[in-house]
C-alpha cells in the first residue's frame, strides 16, 4: 500500500467515524424526544438549550480531514501549530470546539 493510498483511508475512515457519532446523536435525540413525549409534564413547554458539547477526537479529525482534502491542508497544519501541537492527537480536548470552529471558518 502506498502512503498516498494510506492517508487516503485514514481520512476515510475519520470522516465514517464522524459521521457515526453524529448519526448517534441523532437516534439518542430521537429517543429522548420520543421518550419526553410519553411522560406528562406538570411545568410549561420551555425551551431547552441544548448544551455545547465538546467534538470527540474522531470528529475533529473528520472535520479537519474534509477540510484539509478541500484545499486547506496548510491552513489546517497552522491551525494545529496554533494550539500548540504538531498532531491533532496532542491537542488538548477542551480545544476542540474552537479548533472545529476557526476550521469551518477557512474559506
Amino acid at each position: 500500500m502506498t502512503p498516498g493510498k494510506a492517508k487516503q483511508i485514514e481520512n476515510d475512515l475519520a470522516r465514517l467515524a464522524a459521521a457515526i457519532g453524529k448519526i448517534a446523536e441523532e437516534i439518542k435525540a430521537l429517543y429522548e424526544s420520543e421518550h419526553d413525549s410519553d411522560e406528562i409534564c406538570s411545568q410549561p413547554d420551555l425551551p431547552q438549550e441544548r448544551p455545547a458539547q465538546t467534538p470527540t477526537l474522531e470528529e475533529v479529525r473528520g472535520i479537519l480531514a474534509d477540510k484539509a482534502s478541500s484545499g486547506f491542508r496548510e491552513a489546517v497544519q497552522t491551525l494545529i501549530k496554533k494550539h500548540g501541537a504538531n498532531r491533532l492527537s496532542d491537542i488538548d480536548p477542551s480545544e476542540y470546539d474552537l479548533l472545529v470552529r476557526e476550521v469551518r471558518a477557512l474559506k
